[in-house]
């Protein structure tokens, strides 16, 4: 994708007149009734901006893009679109040119594109360099921005600073890693074997983000807690304490990793998620097996663009696919962690005629819940091919997303992600039909 603040152009930008400092964490609510795009104010374009990249909603970034007067919104939807992408390099040189012709007329908005910048450095070159970056941040807003602003900042840092940097390291060449499977759990999982001689089995969850452990499991691989105490949630479940720690060597077939980050949560749970399998730079996830490709491997053959989802700091990264769902592009969640074929939530409950209501035991990562599903039948399009799926749909199911994706699909295809080269790619077998 070309850079599109190049088009905007930063001549008008300096043409913008002052106005209030905007600050992200101000932005108003969604509307009950959404506000057309080229009628969005300022904030309103922020907001719509900042949720846009966690939904992946590029139909609305690009009317942002392309009707909103505010040449300010237009760079807004630039960089959230190139993030989406996964193009860190143009979202940056879009987000440092916000912040350099905004910083002394809208300072708000100015620390909103330093953030976005700043999540780009996490992605490309690591957690230690988005640090410093946001310390220096904190320097260049001084005096412009609310204090409070800056000390959450710094104090993020600080409690950071004794973290090491999570390593990982692989063969130079193609290989592949078998997945074991269990009689009672369907999905794929990898084995990891810590330093100390401890091994724990962990489903590869590509809808999950760190390692995350039990609190038994993470003692007997030899995690070490930093101090951080957080908050996560699950599909269903919300606002489940963590705590943070580090796994300092650990290997996964031919993977060595080195100061892992774990999520120790409450409830039995072993998972590995896209924080790690991302910096494998390309992989394909079957339902035998993760294979892992070198930088001149032969790789599958998938132009359609990548899309993930994330916060403006680049936390919960998630990548994501198009489906069409009777007719209607869907952003639909790749989450190899669910053992559903297909499933939705309350918006994918608006769109399908449901044949039934019960009641489904759904383990979450805080606990086991009595979900509501209906039963719906829709023809879904995967990579060119129509398949009549009948599905659940989850009414209290908690995503940005619509649909999910998951690893019961695996019998039926693969998936493919190219970090390198920014591909995704749901991979059909020729035997389906």
């Amino acid at each position: 994708m070309a850079s599109w603040m190049a088009k905007v152009g930063s001549a008008v930008l300096m043409a913008v007149v002052a106005g209030t400092p905007l600050m992200a964490e101000e932005a108003a609510p969604p509307a009950v009734t959404p506000v057309p795009p080229a009628s969005m104010t300022l904030r309103q374009a922020l907001d719509a901006v900042n949720q846009s990249l966690s939904r992946v909603d590029v139909p609305l970034l690009l009317d942002i893009y392309q009707h909103n007067p505010d040449p300010i919104a237009h760079v807004l939807a630039a960089m959230a679109l190139e993030r989406i992408h996964y193009n860190l390099d143009k979202a940056t040189e879009d987000a440092r040119l916000c912040e350099k012709e905004l910083i002394g007329k809208r300072p708000g908005v100015a620390l909103y594109c330093a953030r976005l910048a700043n999540g780009n450095l996490r992605l490309a070159q690591g957690a230690k360099a988005a640090e410093a970056d946001e310390l220096d941040m904190v320097k260049r807003f001084a005096g412009r921005v609310p204090q409070s602003e800056l000390d959450s900042m710094s104090t993020y840092v600080a409690a950071r600073r004794e973290t090491p940097e999570f390593r990982l390291s692989k063969p130079e060449g193609d290989f592949s890693i078998p997945l074991l499977k269990a009689s009672y759990d369907q999905r794929g999982a990898l084995r990891v074997e810590a330093a100390n001689g401890e091994s724990a089995r962990v489903t590869l969850d590509t809808g999950a983000g760190p390692l995350v452990l039990d609190q038994d499991t993470a003692e007997r691989l030899g995690v070490r807690s930093v101090g951080i105490d957080g908050r996560t949630r699950g599909v269903f479940s919300k606002n489940i304490p963590t705590e943070h720690g580090i796994l300092e060597s650990a290997h996964i077939g031919e993977i060595t990793l080195e100061n892992v980050p774990v999520e120790i949560v409450p409830a039995d749970r072993h998972l590995i998620g896209m924080d790690i399998l991302r910096l494998l730079g390309a992989f394909r996830l079957t339902q035998r097996e993760l294979i892992v490709y070198g930088k001149d491997g032969n790789r599958p053959a998938c132009d359609d663009p990548m899309l993930v989802s994330t916060s403006v700091w680049a936390n919960s990264l998630r990548a994501v696919t198009n489906l069409s769902i009777n007719g209607t592009p869907r952003t639909t969640l790749l989450d190899s962690g669910s053992a559903f074929y297909l499933n939705g939530n309350q918006a994918a409950m608006d769109e399908v005629k449901a044949i039934y209501n019960r009641r489904m035991r759904i383990r979450d990562v805080g606990a086991t819940h009595a979900a509501r599903v209906s039963q719906a039948t829709a023809e879904v399009i995967v990579s060119g091919q129509p398949i009549q799926m009948t599905f659940g749909v989850f009414r209290d199911a908690d995503l940005p997303w619509s649909y999910i994706l998951g690893s019961g699909s695996l019998g039926d295809m693969d998936f493919f992600f190219d970090f390198d080269r920014r591909h995704t790619c749901v991979l059909v077998h020729d035997n389906l039909h």
